[in-house]
């Protein structure tokens, strides 16, 4: 009797052990999760960081394409960089480069402002939209005037690189009409337009 007491004791305690050793690799099982939501929490984007490297990024440009230094924008355009230009032809970054170096593109003044800039989930891409003033000449015609700009961005080993722009002309809004400039139209003339009344008979 006491021997099957005692194998029944083991049993339970067995159990018992089994069972908390069962918990324990439960709470282990959940420890993966956690640690990914810490990870995640540590590794989400700082997107202040990344509009002020944006943004230097932009104003050395903007002083580089002013003084037309092809070598500086080297270093900020990617290697698969492409640009729509004003007129919508496009040019591959070594295109892009070789205009400045002849001259094809030449700038008096260029700057930015109205920056907008936005970052994917990732931290690894930025779009920008903003405004350019420039004064200058591309291949002999003059493109003074202001732009709106789109320019996407890429994190790379070497640092934030400009992967693409493009530039559409603002436009200035028609000036609106002034109210004793406003012309009656023809159907209106003709409506309005008073005869002269019909002489009288004369009395015989």
């Amino acid at each position: 009797m006491k021997k099957i007491f005692f194998a029944s004791m083991t049993l339970i305690i067995a159990s018992f052990f089994t069972a908390c050793g069962d918990q324990g690799t439960g709470n282990a099982g959940n420890k993966p999760a956690n640690n990914a939501n810490a990870a995640n929490a540590n590794t989400a984007p700082n997107t202040a960081a990344i509009e002020t490297d944006i943004k230097k990024i932009m104003a050395d440009a903007s002083a580089a394409l002013a003084k037309n230094d092809a070598d500086a924008m080297d270093k900020i355009y990617s290697d698969n960089y492409m640009l729509v230009n004003l007129d919508g032809s496009v040019q591959t970054r070594a295109e892009r480069l070789a205009s400045l170096k002849s001259g094809d593109t030449k700038y008096e003044s260029f700057s930015y402002d109205e920056v907008n800039i936005r970052t994917n989930p990732e931290g690894t891409g930025a779009v920008v939209i903003a405004r350019a003033t420039m004064k200058g000449m591309n291949k002999g015609k003059p493109i003074d005037g202001t732009y709106r700009v789109t320019q996407v961005y890429s994190k790379t080993k070497d640092g934030w690189k400009q992967v693409s722009a493009q530039a559409t002309k603002i436009e200035a809004a028609a000036a609106p009409a002034k109210p004793g400039d406003a012309k009656m139209p023809e159907t209106n003339k003709a409506a309005n337009t008073t005869k002269p009344p019909a002489p009288a008979p004369a009395n015989k």
